[in-house]
């Protein structure tokens, strides 16, 4: 099952935004006036070594650091999926580029020596339930630790929080932060920014960074309108370097990458065994398992695998042959602070195939930076319309629900030619997926399961479009080598093993449950009293995509499962032909439910956030009939279980 935990979706990627489209016009009128083929490019002048500090990388400048002024403003990321990241990026470039002395921290490495400082820019995902990122759990219980003491008194603060609005705890870590810092005695420079990744991420971080800019100016004592920040734009340019087909010595110099990314501690896992789960329709779900390669490296049932995925062969030859570019031939990508947004050098191929998000669907502002290669003129006032506020239906039509990527683009648009330098800028960072682990570590220590459905799209006029990790699953053999990384998740089974439990899937939310159904059952083969445990499992059809059907009717039949409710939307054996769904059930089954809960059971449930919404809602209303509860003191006794570690959610965005 794959975790859509955002802040990062198709939606993510598509809104350019006026500040974006100044910003790419900028770029590019002064790169298109000196274009240069590939094959010129040669390596410069060694520049000088990067120096690093304690959680921040102070590159060397375009901007010399003499001619920063003022205070250090320091910009805090927290990101699961790196939109938090590039948001931060563009406001330190910018800031840099006005002599603001900005310089930009990964909350994982936060050097609590620093903090507060005057001035503190905070971007933050809220991920899973109301959780901070990964990346800055350790500042969110440093925080927590010294609260009460005043710890941000003197410090100017700002904070931008994404999140999605489907989810239940919409951008709470970014709501918790604003507020903390207050109560701390923090002054709140700007309103608090809450972008929806729901809507319009984009747009939302563009509104709120005109704002502020002159937030900063006024207590920065300057005198610089929005307007005027964002006429200038920003003096950001990648450089692209060729060096034959032999990889270069780099002679002891380093090439850093600036993408958080690359930080991440990454395993090497091993296809053991990769099939089909569907026994038909037109839909593919694979199971893949993976042996655990380092010895030391291990998981929990219930955590998370995040995979990352490499781009179609085929895909990345047709992107190649359009842009007439060797992929055998080694590069090295810097951007105006000296830095690698990928590791270098690599060849074309890697870059196209490992690091870049070329099936990600355009951007707006990507469509603008396109027109300026366009030679033809009705081609380029066809993209400047499609990225246009007017043009926004027709955006969202021809790139959103047509999902057409870069290839789609660049074929739609035979005259335009971009540089390998506009893609390596422009064209997003191919992200890891995250995914639920579907098998126990009591029964499967060395290896991990990952349950997944493909995502694949055909259109009437020969295109398709297919997930880009999902299909690279698909296409892995036993033997292959994947590059993952192992999350930690509190969606844990009791301690106490005679607890009831109540487990609550659909689709592939079956996943982490299968872990747990695997842990119960050898629980009670080693002699455990396990408890009276429930499964309610939905699908669209018994003969169709009925996950793990055999194992299932195991656990019920030895005992590990006291009882299975299933339900099918799309089946014709469904009684009265209708659709069932899985929160139908629940609610047919509320009284079994409600006794369980009195007895201490603990409920987990997992699937779309829209499943989930409607499972709470079914039992707060068995709670309102059945208990004579009000509607505010059946949501309160549910989010005491929460709170008591007793109702589990995994769930994931559609």
């Amino acid at each position: 099952m794959m975790i859509y935990n955002k802040p990062l979706s198709s939606a993510a990627f598509l809104a350019g935004g006026s500040l974006a489209m100044a910003m790419i016009l900028y770029i590019f009128r002064k790169k298109s006036k000196s274009a240069t083929s590939l094959a010129t490019f040669t390596l410069g002048k060694a520049k000088p070594k990067t120096k690093v500090m304690k959680g921040v990388v102070e590159p060397p400048s375009r901007t010399a650091s003499s001619e920063l002024t003022g205070p250090v403003i320091w910009v805090h990321f927290g990101s699961q999926t790196g939109t938090a990241e590039e948001f931060a990026k563009i406001i330190v470039k910018e800031g840099r580029k006005q002599r603001m002395n900005m310089k930009l921290v990964d909350l994982e490495k936060f050097d609590a020596s620093r903090f507060p400082g005057s001035f503190g820019i905070f971007l933050v995902a809220t991920y899973g339930e109301g959780e901070p990122t990964d990346n800055a759990k350790q500042f969110y219980h440093w925080l927590l630790e010294r609260s009460g003491g005043n710890s941000c008194s003197g410090m100017q603060y700002a904070v931008f929080g994404l999140g999605n609005t489907q989810y239940e705890h919409y951008n709470a870590f970014g709501k918790l932060l604003d507020s903390t810092f207050e109560r701390e005695g923090g002054k709140r420079m700007l309103k608090l920014g809450l972008g929806d990744d729901d809507k319009n991420i984009r747009e939302d971080f563009e509104d709120w960074v005109k704002k502020l800019w002159p937030a900063l100016s006024e207590h920065l004592g300057l005198e610089q309108s929005s307007q005027q920040w964002m006429d200038e734009g920003v003096q950001y340019k990648m450089q692209v370097k060729a060096h034959g087909y032999t990889k270069p010595a780099t002679n002891g110099c380093s090439f850093q990458s600036s993408n958080a990314l690359d930080a991440v501690h990454v395993e090497t896992l091993r296809v053991r065994e990769n099939r089909e789960l569907n026994k038909g329709g037109e839909r593919s779900c694979r199971h893949v398992e993976f042996d655990i390669l380092a010895p030391a490296v291990g998981y929990e049932t219930g955590d998370h695998l995040a995979i990352f995925p490499e781009n179609d062969m085929s895909m990345v030859k047709a992107l190649a042959a359009r842009l007439q570019v060797d992929l055998s031939l080694y590069i090295t990508v810097k951007d105006s602070d000296g830095f690698s947004p990928f590791p270098c050098p690599c060849t074309v191929e890697e870059a196209f195939a490992r690091y870049l998000d070329i099936n990600s669907l355009p951007r707006k502002s990507f469509l603008v930076a396109l027109a300026e290669f366009a030679r033809d003129g009705s081609e380029r006032e066809r993209l400047l319309k499609l990225a246009s506020k007017e043009g926004q239906d027709l955006y969202h039509q021809y790139v959103v629900l047509e999902t057409r990527n870069l290839l789609d683009l660049l074929n739609d648009f035979p005259s335009v030619q971009p540089s390998l330098e506009c893609l390596v800028e422009l064209v997003p960072r191919l992200q890891s997926r995250y995914y639920s682990i579907s098998s126990s570590n009591l029964v499967h220590p060395r290896c991990v399961h990952v349950t997944a459905v493909v995502v694949e799209k055909k259109y009437q006029d020969g295109r398709s479009f297919h997930g880009v990790c999902t299909s690279y699953l698909r296409r892995l053999h036993q033997g292959d080598i994947v590059r993952a990384h192992l999350r930690k998740t509190n969606f844990k089974l009791p301690r106490e093993v005679s607890t009831p439990v109540i487990l609550v899937g659909a689709g592939t939310g079956i996943a982490p449950l299968r872990g747990m159904c695997q842990e119960l059952e050898h629980r009670k083969r080693m002699l455990a009293p396990i408890g009276k445990n429930l499964l309610f499992f939905g699908c669209r059809r018994p003969t169709e995509d009925y996950l793990y059907e055999e194992e299932i009717g195991g656990w019920l039949e030895n005992g590990t499962l006291s009882r299975v409710h299933t339900a099918f939307s799309r089946s014709n054996d469904t009684l009265g032909g209708g659709k069932v769904y899985v929160q139908q059930r629940v609610d047919e089954n509320a009284i079994q439910l409600l006794s369980l809960l009195d007895a201490g059971a603990c409920i987990y449930v997992c699937g779309s956030t829209a499943m989930a919404r409607d499972v709470k809602r079914v039992l707060c209303q068995s709670l309102i009939f059945l208990r004579r509860m009000k509607g505010n003191g059946a949501e309160a006794f549910l989010e005491d279980l929460a709170k008591e570690g007793r109702y589990h959610q995994d769930v994931w965005t559609t």
